[in-house]
């Protein structure tokens, strides 16, 4: 026969208070083999052997976490006969009951709906309505509540031996029915089943073409007057170094440097204005479409020359 879980449970538990006993090593030491040896036999069903083994064991180390694997055997074997304990053995655990009292709390948990999943310490125990409040270690208790469909709601509490403490833990409400509510719009029944659906004009911009191909080509033609520049700056310094020097290589060979330059600067400066323009169309420029298709009017936009400056004047 399997030996039951809370058994086993108390097996471990029963080595804990080795070393806080105040009794000898050696009789420690033979109580945790026989106490070992008793669980051994509870699980090879020779219930008689293993209540000697347990009672042996309790007489050399009295521990209350024996107690309870010698009332499990007494179960097996069928004696409930309370009246044969003796006064002294049920003096010590009625002790051993007001000692362990004094370490629990009872906590009486509620839900705001039933067959909720109740867990304690990340243990389940139970599903609400629970049939007896739940016997809770003294300390702080982790408690989570779980239901379908819901979001899980976690409770931690502080208690003390002896606490009675009333819980009631209210739920968010399902899951679906929240999303039910969120959800897009349903149509109207009166729509014909098959029928399009109309939908609002979308807003529509126009790109302008036309400005960033002239900012490209004055950009172009920029770079490629001052590569020529260059070139042409060069032919005017292989002429100042000749000798010996002809005037008139170097004066043409000047002008045409000038010239190129200024020409560079010029395309440069109107590149540079012309992507303003082209920027500002394009933030701007063509307008939304409006509902009858047609276009809204566009921004006027002018460029305006000052002996001092270029400015870009307009209404957007």
């Amino acid at each position: 026969m399997r030996i039951p879980r809370a058994l086993a449970l108390c097996a471990a538990i029963a080595l804990v208070p080795r070393g806080a006993l105040a009794e000898p090593a050696d009789r420690t030491a033979e109580a945790d083999a026989r106490f070992r040896r008793g669980v051994e036999l509870y699980g090879e069903a020779d219930y008689i052997a293993a209540l000697t083994e347990f009672r042996r064991a309790y007489a050399l180390a009295p521990a209350y976490q024996v107690l309870y694997n010698i009332a499990g055997a007494c179960y097996q074997l069928r004696d409930y006969g309370g009246a044969r304990i003796a006064g002294d053995r049920r003096a010590e655990v009625e002790r051993d009951i007001a000692v362990l009292r004094g370490r629990v709390a009872t906590v009486a948990l509620s839900t705001s709906a039933p067959g909720v999943e109740i867990s304690v310490d990340d243990v389940p125990v139970g599903k609400t309505p629970l049939a007896e409040p739940l016997l809770l270690s003294a300390g702080r208790r982790r408690i989570v509540v779980e239901a379908p469909d819901r979001p899980a709601v976690v409770r931690v509490i502080d208690v003390a031996g002896g606490d009675h403490v009333q819980l009631r833990i209210d739920l968010p409400e399902a899951r679906a029915l929240r999303d039910e509510g969120a959800g897009s719009p349903v149509a109207s029944s009166s729509a014909q089943p098959g029928a399009p659906v109309e939908r609002a004009p979308r807003a529509a911009r126009s790109a302008p073409v036309l400005p960033w191909i002239a900012t490209g080509t004055l950009a172009a033609g920029a770079a490629v007057t001052g590569i020529i520049a260059l070139g042409a700056s060069a032919d005017l310094q292989a002429a100042l170094d000749a000798f010996p020097g002809d005037a008139r290589a170097i004066d043409r060979e000047r002008k045409r440097t000038a010239t190129l330059a200024l020409t560079a600067d010029l395309l440069a400066g109107a590149a540079v204005v012309a992507g303003g323009v082209s920027l500002v169309l394009t933030v701007v420029g063509g307008g939304p479409e409006r509902g009858d298709g047609a276009r809204a009017p566009s921004p006027s936009v002018r460029l305006v020359c000052t002996p001092s400056s270029l400015q870009l004047v307009g209404s957007f």
